[in-house]
């Protein structure tokens, strides 16, 4: 059963997912990158030359793909934007997982990063209330949450609990 790891951009979903996939000796995806792989092109590319909603297309295209193929996907933070995403998501028989951090930890993570085209170049406070509109779905969604505020290691052992837990039934 795939695991897929949600949450808001920086929150360490890719970091976590590589490191996890490792850890348990099983196959990993970031979403994203395998987007820019399929398309050839980045992610801020098709964003500014298709647009945000011919983009989420493509995320749910290959949303679907991945879940056929690997063990751990990394999704991008506005993968719940869009409603036949969520809806799909939602349908699954998936573990999905909420990484999560205070807003602040996060913006220290994402505010100079180019390759985020939802936060390049958005002021503190707009980047703030996308935060804060996508925490409801990214909660009506997840199986847990899990704060990416803790170490590293910390986050990896909470997520292999909840796992193994699971497993159990």
């Amino acid at each position: 059963m795939p695991i897929v790891l949600i949450g808001f951009m920086g929150a360490g979903k890719s970091t976590i997912g590589k490191i996890l996939s490792h850890e348990l000796n099983c196959s990993f995806t970031d979403l994203d990158s395998l987007i820019e792989a399929q398309l050839n092109q980045s992610i801020p590319e098709v964003f500014e030359l298709e647009g945000e909603k011919a983009f989420r297309k493509y995320e749910y295209h290959y949303l679907k793909q991945a879940l056929e193929k690997y063990d751990i996907i990394a999704t991008g933070g506005g993968i719940l934007s869009d409603d036949q995403t969520f809806n799909f998501l939602k349908k699954q028989q998936i573990t999905v997982v909420w990484i999560d951090a205070p807003f602040e930890i996060l913006y220290e993570r994402i505010k100079n990063d180019a390759h985020r085209p939802n936060a390049n170049k958005k002021r503190h406070e707009t980047l703030k209330s996308l935060y804060y509109s996508r925490n409801s779905r990214y909660n009506e969604i997840a199986f847990i949450k899990i704060s990416s505020k803790i170490s590293l290691r910390e986050t990896l052992n909470e997520i292999k609990n909840i796992i193994f837990a699971n497993d159990q039934y």
